[in-house]
Formats: structure tokens, C-alpha cells, sequence
């Protein structure tokens, strides 16, 4: 979810409505909205206004109000507190290096310290970026979203690799919860979702993995956002321009090109009868920074593929460790047939755009 949107479904309620017990110094009681007094340990007042927001698919989110001012709490339930901090560093090294848009600035607490542990996972305060959902229906806000990915790649060639919080170059089947998808496919259908599309998730599966570039090859490697949805993509409300990008922790080591590819895949672009005419808008957009070579526009379809079957395997991950519904597994391995179908008659045409916006 993008914790940064304006428009939320949300509790409020202020640190006076909250009971009176202080927290144990570096630990706070598990936060939902009645137990925020937690923000003690950034020296909030009593009277500051916690919104909070719909839950996330990776974290708890609160919009704070002191006065003027807001911010960002985020309490993860994917991340360490190790892993928080190495995002912030991550941000840090962002910061200076001139984008047209906000990243994540996180905030100190009185001891320093930018991450709390928590019972519900750790916490961090960010401030406010302003800005809306885009609305990606139209070629000028996709070629936008373009040249802010582009932006992001070439802001990131900084970051050392030592820095990322993972590898995202290896096999895309290879999923912590999901050790194994034949074993996985038997849990689906033990679960009762059809033994066609369990089948069609294997087929689609095994031809992931004998396609997956192992090592690379000639694609270039540096650490990238690794989560690069439309979600987490904020706009100017009046201008329709780029204000912010979100949420680096999936941060780490990975082709550039899969960061640009993930951004195509859930931009919608793909999804509508015109989607020449918007995938070129968006690769001008990310040609305007950073051209695509003949390696990268070669992989993108099988790229493609294996964002979806690793979209699939994600959910199904959480299914598995009861923070999912089997719906949404459904649903994923859904959009992944709509994804298999759509390449097998379109993957040569998506090639041809990317080749030919690496030489305009």
C-alpha cells in the first residue's frame, strides 16, 4: 500500500485517547490504533493525530499530524530491524543525488535510533511526502512513470551492492515459504482450486526456470528498487508530474532492466487493446534517461513471465504462512495465465518496442 497517498480509509485518534503506560526503553507493545502511545519514543506530544491507514500487503501504516507537520509510521511484517536499517541506508545515499522527486526521509528518535522493535515488527517514522496515486490510463503519465524509473536506475548505480538487502538475480521460483512448487501445487489442490490452473501454474513454472538468465550475462547489474508497482508511485495532484517514489525494501542486487520491467508489468499498460501505443509512451520516458541495450530488450519478455510467476509464488507464500486468502493465490495465478496467453501472442511485438526505443 502506499502509506504516502492522501486518500485512505482510516481511524483517527490522538496520543491523549491512548491508556497511560509508558513503553520499556527500545521496546513497545504490540500497535494497532489503541496502543500508539509507542510514538513516545520519537517525542511526539500527546496531542498528535494518528490516522490510520488501510493495512498494507508488507506493513501496519499511520499518518501522523503535529501541528503543521506530518509524517509516516510503518511497522513492517516482512523486514528485521537489521534489514530497515540497511533500507535507510539505502535512502540516505538517495538523498543527494538530485531527483526531481522525494524519496523516504526517515526520522531520528531522540536516541538516534531511525528503527524501534516492536512486538508487531519494526518501526519507523518518515516524513510526508505529498502526492496522489497516478492515474496511468493516459501515454503522458506513463512516459512519466518512465523517466522516473529511468531516474531511480541511474540514481541508484551509487548504491554499493554490498548494500542491498537482497539478490534478486537468482531463479525466481526459488521463494523462502515456498521451497518447492511441485510440493506447492499439491497444497493447492488439496485446497481445492481446479487441477487445471494448478497444472498451468507448474507448466508456467517449469518453463520460468529453464528460461531464467542464470548469471545474467551481458545484462547490466547494480541494486535497484526490487518493488517498482504503481502503488508506490505518488504524483502531483495538479501537474499529473512524478512527486515521490516508495518503499525500498525489497532493495537489492538485480538486472536494471527488471526494475523497468516491473514497473511496465504493473503499470496496466499491457492490460488494454492500445497497448503499443502506451508501452512506447512508457519506454520513451525511460529511453529519455537511460536506452535500453539489445540484451535487456531481449530479455524483457521472459522477464515479464517471471514477474508474474514470481507474483504467483509470493501470495501463495503467504497463503502458506496464514497472512493470505486462497483467493488471492487464485487471483495471482489467474493474472499469470492472463500473462502466459498475452506473451504467446504478443512477446515478439513487446521485443520490438524495446529495441526500437534504444534508438530514439
Amino acid at each position: 500500500m502506499n502509506s504516502h497517498s492522501t486518500s485512505v480509509n482510516c481511524t483517527r485518534v490522538t496520543l491523549n485517547d491512548l491508556p497511560d503506560q509508558a513503553p520499556r526503553r527500545g521496546q513497545i507493545p504490540q500497535i494497532d490504533h489503541n496502543q500508539i502511545r509507542a510514538l513516545a519514543a520519537w517525542g511526539f506530544p500527546r496531542d498528535t493525530t494518528i490516522i490510520r491507514a488501510e493495512q498494507g500487503t508488507n506493513n501496519q501504516t499511520f499518518l501522523l499530524r503535529q501541528g503543521g507537520l506530518r509524517f509516516v509510521l510503518r511497522v513492517s511484517q516482512t523486514q528485521s530491524a537489521a534489514q530497515a536499517g540497511a533500507e535507510h541506508r539505502i535512502l540516505r545515499r538517495l538523498r543527494p543525488a538530485g531527483l526531481p522527486f522525494q524519496v523516504p526521509e526517515p526520522v531520528a528518535a531522540p536516541s538516534g535510533d531511525t528503527v524501534i522493535e516492536t512486538a508487531a515488527g519494526p518501526a519507523t517514522v518518515c516524513r510526508w511526502i505529498p502526492g496522489v496515486q497516478p492515474d496511468l490510463t493516459g501515454p503522458t503519465a506513463l512516459e512519466r512513470f518512465g523517466r522516473a524509473a529511468g531516474l531511480l536506475g541511474e540514481a541508484m548505480l551509487g548504491v554499493p551492492p554490498e548494500d542491498g538487502l537482497g539478490d534478486w538475480r537468482g531463479n525466481p521460483l526459488a521463494h523462502p515459504a515456498v521451497p518447492h512448487v511441485g510440493a506447492l501445487c499439491r497444497q493447492l489442490r488439496a485446497a481445492g482450486i481446479s487441477a487445471e490452473r494448478v497444472a498451468r501454474l507448474d507448466a508456467v513454472a517449469r518453463r520460468v526456470g529453464q528460461a531464467w538468465p542464470a548469471g545474467g550475462g551481458a545484462l547490466p547489474t547494480q541494486v535497484i528498487h526490487g518493488d517498482l508497482a504503481a502503488s508506490n508511485v505518488l504524483v502531483d495532484e495538479d501537474t499529473g508530474e512524478v512527486s515521490g517514489l516508495l518503499d525500498f525494501e525489497f532493495a537489492g542486487v538485480g538486472f536494471l532492466v527488471q526494475d523497468m520491467m516491473a514497473a511496465l508489468f504493473y503499470s496496466g499498460a499491457l492490460e488494454t487493446r492500445d497497448w503499443q501505443l502506451r508501452t512506447a509512451a512508457f519506454l520513451r520516458g525511460y529511453a529519455s534517461v537511460r536506452p535500453l541495450d539489445a540484451a535487456e530488450a531481449d530479455a524483457m519478455p521472459r522477464l515479464l513471465l517471471a514477474r508474474a510467476v514470481g507474483s504467483a509464488l509470493s501470495r501463495a507464500g503467504r497463503w502458506l504462512n496464514g497472512k493470505a486468502q486462497l483467493g488471492e493465490v487464485t487471483d495471482r495465478i489467474r493474472k499469470l495465465e492472463d500473462t502466459t496467453h498475452w506473451l504467446d501472442a504478443n512477446g515478439g511485438k513487446l521485443r520490438s518496442l524495446a529495441v526500437a526505443s534504444g534508438h530514439q
